[in-house]
C-alpha cells in the first residue's frame, strides 16, 4: 500500500506517512464479491455428522481486508475474517459441497471457519481462494 500524498510505502495500521507527515484516513472496508444465503452453508471447524452446519441463511461477503458471514436472519456477522489473519486454508469436498476451510488468528486464539457451497455453485470456493490469495500476495509485497 502506498502513501495516497507523496506515494511512499506505507503499512494499513500507520496513522501517518513517514516520508511526507501526511495523516491517513483508514481504507474504507468496500465489497469485491458476495454470495448467498441459497446454496450456501457455514460451521465452525471443519463439516462433519456431528458439526451444526448453518444451511442457506448465511450471506458470504469478501472486502478489500475481510471476509464476513453475515447472518439473513439478524443481520449479524456470524464470522469475520481478516485476511492478514489467515493461517492455513484447504478446498475439499464433504458429501454434496464443495468447502473452503480457514483457520485463523482470532484475538488470542485460533479459529476455524468452514464456507460450504452446493454442486450448481462450487465456483465460489474456487473465487474465494483467489481473492484470498491476491490479498494475501498483496500484504507481503
Amino acid at each position: 500500500m502506498n502513501c495516497p500524498n507523496c506515494g511512499e510505502q506505507i503499512h494499513e495500521q500507520d496513522n501517518f506517512c513517514a516520508k511526507c507527515g501526511k495523516e491517513l484516513t483508514k481504507i474504507q472496508d468496500r465489497v469485491i464479491y458476495s454470495f448467498g444465503p441459497w446454496g450456501t452453508g457455514v460451521c465452525n471447524g471443519k463439516p462433519s455428522f456431528f458439526a451444526m452446519i448453518q444451511r442457506n441463511n448465511t450471506t458470504i461477503e469478501l472486502t478489500n481486508q475481510r471476509i464476513l458471514g453475515i447472518s439473513t436472519l439478524t443481520k449479524k456477522p456470524r464470522f469475520e475474517i481478516p485476511y492478514n489473519s489467515i493461517i492455513n486454508q484447504e478446498s475439499f469436498d464433504y458429501m454434496l459441497w464443495k468447502v473452503l476451510w480457514i483457520q485463523y488468528q482470532d484475538t488470542q486464539k485460533t479459529s476455524e471457519t468452514s464456507i460450504m457451497a452446493t454442486a450448481t455453485n462450487h465456483q465460489h470456493i474456487l473465487n474465494i481462494q483467489n481473492i484470498i490469495e491476491t490479498h494475501r500476495k498483496t500484504k507481503t509485497q
